[in-house]
């Protein structure tokens, strides 16, 4: 069994942490993006296309949120506005 250094750990937790992060920016513009389409569209199966979407971006921020309490890692991040 290969134990990892204390070294190799701290490189993947910061790759973690810098993925984790990305993706948390990502979600969170995409979250704005969809808010904004909502004010543009009035047809009611792009509506409806957009609130999957933005319920899929949503569950996707939960976990991501999860995965950071899990590890301890602390953010300033809110998609509630």
């Amino acid at each position: 069994m290969k134990i990892l250094s204390e070294r190799k750990l701290n490189e993947c937790d910061k790759e973690f942490r810098r993925q984790l992060f990305e993706d948390l920016d990502f979600v969170t513009e995409r979250l704005a993006q969809i808010r904004e389409s909502f004010d543009m569209t009035a047809e009611p199966e792009l509506v409806d296309a957009l609130i999957y979407e933005e319920l899929a971006m949503k569950s996707r921020y939960d976990y991501l949120i999860r995965l950071a309490k899990e590890r301890n890692i602390k953010c300033r991040m809110s998609i509630l506005e």
